[in-house]
């Protein structure tokens, strides 16, 4: 008889999902459906835990738009006369407390204990911008708020060595990607950590993901998008193909992420940890940037880049050798109020053809440290948590 503890299985990841939004007005339905979407795609056995709203099952604290009004339609202290507005209780597949500060900190303590084990950090709700730390912040139920600084802490007692992905999907959430320096400044040199993240949006944009409307089929936000990617199957079960950019039969985040830079319909501007990290460090100007010929940007990118930038050139209708000149003088400068189609595709093709080249030109730095580093965290862009 085999020993006990060969009978447990191993876990292979932890999974925290924090979610909801700061009140019943802000809590949405799509960001609960992000809640069960996640969790259908995890590994049974694996570690999971959820922290929503005000963490109660029977407060009627998720808000939807009713396709048949009732007299409930306009009851609660957020309620709109006349409105389809209607608050029902969370429908989640676990729900261990609610999305304020302590029970984040306290996740976070506890997921630090295990020192090997890679974990998932999904936050899908909102964000917004905290103008006294200069940052962005994600709002926590009843005003509360979760900061760069606060993330930055909570990640101080992870083993350096342990895997950290985040998934931030959140407006303003790029302003994230600032974990990977010394207490989140990016004054300070880089952090002694090994975690990588994807954004829905630069620091400076609003992104979607937060509609009150019920029919997920419909729902077009970097969450929706990725995941479906990473996954194999959209939020309604439906397959998902084209992602696996280098032909090994797997994946990888960042082939999710080049996807959904072609494929995202919303507002989202993406971005990624390695992109914050080369613009930061690499020893390269846009006016060189920019200049680059395309067929070169195109050797130089990694399967998954390149399948991007020709998808985001198909749908710019740039062509010649000469596109990242024009694209860049055309779309580098985005209005953050710019909700048209064509701008922010445009935007996505500047930020991925940047990546490309400052990525060549980090090869030929001497700082053998921030090499490795940028190595990586490549590496772990790379990696599919969701298929451990």
């Amino acid at each position: 008889m085999l020993p006990l503890t060969l009978l447990v299985p191993a876990i292979h990841l932890q999974t925290l999902v924090i979610g909801g939004g700061p009140n019943p007005r802000n809590n949405q339905i799509a960001i609960e459906s992000n809640v069960r979407y996640i969790g259908r795609l995890l590994t049974a056995g694996d570690s999971f835990r959820v922290l929503f709203a005000d963490g109660s099952l029977t407060s009627k604290s998720v808000l939807f738009i009713s396709e048949k009004p009732s007299e409930e339609s306009n009851i609660g202290p957020f309620s709109v006369p006349g409105s389809r507005f209607t608050y029902r209780e969370p429908n989640l597949p676990r729900l261990d407390g609610p999305a304020v500060v302590d029970s984040v900190r306290s996740e976070l303590t506890e997921l630090s204990k295990d020192r090997k084990t890679p974990a998932f950090l999904y936050f899908t709700g909102h964000g917004s911008l905290a103008p006294d730390l200069k940052v962005s912040q994600f709002d926590l139920w009843n005003g509360g708020r979760f900061a760069v600084p606060d993330l930055v802490e909570g990640l101080k007692n992870f083993d350096k060595d342990k895997p950290v992905t985040l998934l931030m999907v959140q407006c303003h959430s790029g302003d994230f990607a600032n974990v990977l320096y010394k207490n989140g400044d990016r004054t300070q040199g880089l952090a002694e950590n090994r975690v990588c993240g994807f954004f829905a949006s630069i620091s400076a944009r609003v992104a979607a993901g937060c509609t009150p409307a019920v029919n997920e089929e419909n729902y077009q936000d970097f969450s929706s998008y990725f995941l479906a990617a990473l996954s194999g199957q959209d939020r309604v079960g439906k397959k998902v193909s084209g992602a696996d950019f280098d032909g090994n039969g797997k994946i990888g985040m960042n082939e999710a992420f080049c996807w959904s830079l072609v494929n995202d319909e919303a507002i989202d501007t993406p971005i990624c940890t390695s992109d914050e990290l080369l613009r930061l460090t690499a020893q390269m100007t846009d006016d060189e940037v920019f200049r680059t010929p395309y067929a070169e940007a195109l050797r130089w990118a990694s399967p998954a880049q390149k399948a991007a930038l020709e998808g985001l050139s198909d749908r710019l209708k740039l062509s010649g050798d000469g596109r990242l000149a024009e694209a860049y003088q055309k779309y580098a400068q985005l209005d953050p109020k710019d909700m048209k189609k064509e701008p922010i595709l445009g935007f996505r093709f500047i930020c991925l053809a940047r990546s490309v080249d400052l990525g060549h030109a980090m090869a030929k730095q001497s700082d053998r440290v921030l090499k490795q580093r940028y190595a990586t965290l490549v590496k772990d862009e790379s990696q599919n948590p969701l298929r451990s």
